[in-house]
């Protein structure tokens, strides 16, 4: 299986402050002084961040530094400045499958709360367990600009339509795979290919906005077979499978 290499394809800049649940889910270097984007986030209240089982499931806590607020790696002075912690707990969910990718989510209990300001907020969770087929979503994140390519230093966004799962499956299978959707999988992607999620984006959010023009998490980057190829669309975890879990844990 060709997995998990995630980035935007496609994108372009978002504006400071578009997407202010975003996160950058970090690895420390081995002395802790510094750190290293290494996947995509979403927060989901002050204390919890979602990501994916694959981006935490190999460090220890001490490895792992989340930081909110962040657009321009590049610059150190922003419009409004980031926030980085250190995490309290991870929780990796406990049916999460490396080999299939089944269950690929973690939420991680930062150290201190954060501050919530214009660029640093919540994200909402779905409300209905609703497909979406056919719904234009955003995708965020500081994944390859190509594959193989290299990081933007901006945070960049891209929107996709949500694919049925079914259709999903036969995307795959005109491009000579056979994969495996299960109903906990959401796939968006354009069957022309050129815009999608690349690597670095992994546990990143896929975002829809609902109709009462809130945004929610409608799924969390898993992984994908190249990038922006066509007929091999990205696909997530998909969150309104996982809502009861999640509150049982942050709450």
């Amino acid at each position: 299986m060709g997995r998990p290499e995630t980035r935007i394809v496609g994108g372009k800049n978002a504006p400071f402050g578009r997407w202010p649940w975003q996160v950058s889910v970090r690895r420390t270097s081995f002395f802790g002084f510094s750190s290293t984007h290494r996947c995509g986030g979403a927060v989901i209240n002050e204390n919890w961040i979602a990501t994916a089982g694959h981006c935490v499931d190999d460090l220890l806590t001490s490895q792992i530094r989340i930081r909110v607020g962040e657009y321009d790696f590049s610059h150190v002075q922003e419009q409004l400045p980031y926030t980085e912690r250190a995490v309290a707990r991870k929780v990796v969910h406990p049916k999460y499958n490396f080999f299939t990718y089944e269950f690929d989510l973690a939420l991680v209990k930062l150290e201190q709360p954060l501050v919530f300001a214009p660029h640093i907020s919540p994200i909402c969770l779905p409300a209905t367990d609703d497909l979406l087929i056919g719904e234009n979503a955003t995708v965020t994140g500081w994944g390859r600009l190509s594959e193989g390519g290299t990081l933007p230093s901006v945070l960049q966004e891209v929107s996709v339509p949500i694919v049925s799962n079914d259709r999903c499956k036969s995307m795959f299978l005109r491009a000579g795979r056979h994969e495996f959707i299960p109903d906990i999988f959401l796939c968006a992607g354009h069957e022309t290919g050129g815009q999608d999620s690349c690597q670095g984006d992994s546990g990143g959010p896929l975002q829809v906005k609902g109709k009462d023009g809130h945004y929610f998490l409608a799924g969390i980057i898993s992984w994908g077979i190249g990038c922006a190829e066509a007929n091999l669309p990205g696909v997530c975890t998909r969150i309104s499978k996982f809502v009861p879990w999640i509150l049982d844990t942050v709450l």
